[in-house]
């Protein structure tokens, strides 16, 4: 089978990783792969599966980029391609056009909670299935009554449970409670640093790591954080450490890990934190609630409440059995549930219905 994957996307998320791993995984599974990418974006490097040739890069400015959809649909007959997949917003009509150009079926993956446009159900009209990682997407797509509900398929994200890396905690005095994603006020990381506040008033030990990067073109998200964490005089509590490639290495250093975010369509982070052994306390989130599906994984506790949270992190710190509990059950749950190999055997399949149904 020969499938075209399409991202648009120019920093590395959940919705990005997932992209890498099913196009590596079905490459290694003797599938012809190929994945439509911007300039300079940083999927090309960790496309390690895909011949280099497999991997071309297209303007796809916007979503009415005709020109990219026209030179796609040339490359998809050049190259025998049976099926396309577009994964970000913009990308999705230029799919449906070179799709239908080109004579071929074409699929979509939504990654995120936001609400579509209404002018999808025009443009996408002709679309085969629509992919959602989370029932909680999914409940949001049917709720947006943009497709028929039979086109709506949930296909959950996966880990490669097999191959993840051991966590080797590293060595550090007192305790470290971290957080990992991009510095966008949806991810909360103000409500955490409110939290620290709060705990650093009962606990000198006890430090915050946030680890991501800012991807508004003028910083301003990281100058607003370092800004909060100066009025509220933590310095010394509180560090932005930047961006790190080495997530397992990175959850080797937490002795915790929280999500204060305001919304989650999975919530891939959380995951890894909990197949890494990492205690978690997750904001309630849909997808949190989706992963920490049972008390016994892990802590929930609400939306944008620096108090609550607070109260999770100094309760969870002063019980090392519950520490424990949730760090046995979150590896356990996430390695049964969330594998891989599972998401890459339900895409195929998904994948093979759709071409042979041409």
């Amino acid at each position: 089978m020969k499938v075209l994957q399409i991202s648009s996307a120019r920093s590395i998320g959940g919705g990005e990783k997932h992209v890498v791993d099913l196009s590596n995984e079905l490459s290694k599974r003797g599938h012809e792969v190929f994945v439509a990418v911007v300039p300079k974006s940083p999927l090309r490097e960790k496309l390690t599966a895909l011949p280099s040739e497999n991997i071309r890069e297209f303007p796809l400015r916007n979503a009415l980029d005709l020109p990219s959809a026209v030179t796609i649909s040339k490359f998809v007959r050049e190259s025998g391609i049976e099926l396309i997949n577009a994964h970000f917003a913009k990308d999705y009509p230029v799919a449906a056009i070179a799709a239908r150009i080109a004579g071929i079926p074409f699929v979509i993956t939504r990654h995120v909670l936001f609400p579509m446009n209404k002018m999808h159900r025009i443009l996408l009209r002709d679309v085969r299935f629509v992919i959602s990682p989370s029932n909680a997407v999914a409940e949001s797509l049917r709720n947006q009554d943009l497709f028929p509900d039979d086109k709506i398929v949930t296909i959950r994200y996966g880990l490669d449970v097999e191959n993840f890396p051991n966590r080797d905690p590293e060595p550090h005095s007192g305790v470290c409670v971290g957080a990992i994603g991009n510095l966008d006020p949806v991810k909360g990381f103000d409500t955490l640093i409110h939290a620290a506040a709060i705990v650093a008033q009962k606990r000198s030990d006890v430090k915050f790591r946030i680890v991501g990067e800012d991807r508004s073109r003028d910083g301003r998200n990281e100058k607003e954080l370092q800004n909060l964490i100066n009025d509220l005089d933590l310095g010394s509590t509180v560090e932005l450490v930047g961006w790190s490639n080495n997530v397992s290495e990175v959850l080797g250093e937490f002795d915790l890990f929280v999500s204060a975010s305001r919304s989650e369509s999975f919530g891939f982070v959380i995951a890894e934190a909990m197949l890494s052994g990492v205690p978690v306390i997750a904001t309630e989130t849909e997808g949190a609630k989706e992963i920490i599906s049972d008390p016994k994984l892990g802590a929930l506790v609400p939306i944008a409440d620096p108090q609550m949270l607070a109260s999770a992190i100094n309760d969870l710190l002063t019980n090392g059995t519950r520490r424990n509990e949730f760090s046995k059950r979150g590896h356990r749950h996430i390695a049964e549930n969330f594998s891989l190999k599972k998401t890459v055997d339900e895409t195929e399949s998904l994948y093979l219905r759709t071409v042979r149904s041409r």
